[in-house]
């Protein structure tokens, strides 16, 4: 009896220790929430100061490392970028000289384009492919193609005027008489006052207007135009404008730039015309005198010759 009576009497005890212990346990929240919450954030702030200088000790290798692999990164996208653009500069500079070559032909072409063909003449066009004259001759060689009826004789013209004429007609490639040669002799007319003369080439930039009649006063930058005698070159084409030096001294500027020519219109007969004879060809065509290698007695006396 005794013995069930003090196991009640533990229970009990431990039951109101229990109680207590919660009630207390109440008492402590219910203080906890009437701490100031100004303490709280002083805490607050307080424990924000000692762990931020710890957070930025760590974060900055880590900042190091993520800028490191950034670096890597943006080095190796340079890298590609810079092959590709190299391979693109390169792409566009082929076709910058491609379009250059393009330009300049159409430009070259164009300077034939508006050339003026007779009714009785068809035009060929044809490349220079020589240097338009030296100190001694001034000739040119053009590449027009084969099948074409060129023939001695025929103008070479583009569209600001005469070239030269025709000396040496082949299958695939003419040679071309410039009318700055001095073997060069083009019958013209002023343009305004008509009178005739002749244009002789001097191995120069300019040409000597020559076979004036004595009446005859050239105006300053008169037009010169082919004449047309002889049945040779056709009449019409502009050769040059006349420069006036000392006293009855007259020149002929060429009306084409001689040294700049790269495409010309071959103006041909068409199929079936004959070309004027070599007789007529050759009063507009004087070429150097054959070298004769023989010996000439004149001035010699007898002497001389015995020896």
């Amino acid at each position: 009896m005794k013995g069930g009576r003090a196991l009640s009497t533990r229970k009990g005890q431990s039951k109101n220790i229990s109680q207590v212990l919660i009630i207390l346990s109440g008492f402590i929240l219910i203080f906890i929430a009437k701490i100031d919450v100004f303490a709280m954030r002083s805490a607050q702030s307080g424990l924000s100061g000692v762990v931020a200088p710890l957070y930025d000790v760590i974060s900055t290798p880590v900042r190091a490392i993520e800028t490191m692999f950034e670096g890597v990164r943006t080095v190796a996208s340079l890298r590609e970028e810079a092959i590709r653009l190299r391979a693109e500069n390169s792409r566009l500079q082929r076709w910058q000289r491609r379009a250059e070559i393009l330009e300049s032909e159409n430009r070259q072409l164009r300077s034939v384009l508006g050339a003026v063909i007779p009714p009785d003449r068809e035009a060929v066009t044809a490349r220079s492919i020589t240097a338009p004259g030296s100190s001694f001759s001034h000739a040119m060689l053009v590449l027009h193609g084969p099948n074409k009826l060129v023939q001695v004789g025929d103008p070479v013209v583009t569209a600001d005027g005469l070239v030269g004429y025709i000396i040496d007609a082949g299958k695939n490639e003419s040679w071309v008489l410039l009318i700055s040669d001095v073997n060069s002799r083009i019958p013209v007319l002023l343009s305004s006052s008509s009178w005739p003369g002749l244009a002789i080439g001097q191995n120069r930039g300019q040409l000597e207007l020559s076979f004036l009649p004595l009446e005859a006063e050239p105006k300053e930058n008169e037009l010169a135009l082919t004449s047309g005698h002889g049945e040779i070159l056709p009449a019409g084409l502009p050769v040059g404008r006349v420069v006036r030096r000392n006293g009855r001294q007259f020149f002929l500027e060429p009306v084409v730039d001689l040294r700049s020519v790269s495409f010309v219109s071959i103006l041909v007969r068409p199929e079936g015309q004959e070309a004027p004879s070599v007789t007529a060809f050759d009063k507009f065509f004087t070429p150097l005198p054959e070298i004769n290698d023989g010996r000439v007695l004149k001035g010699f006396s007898s002497k001389d010759v015995l020896k």
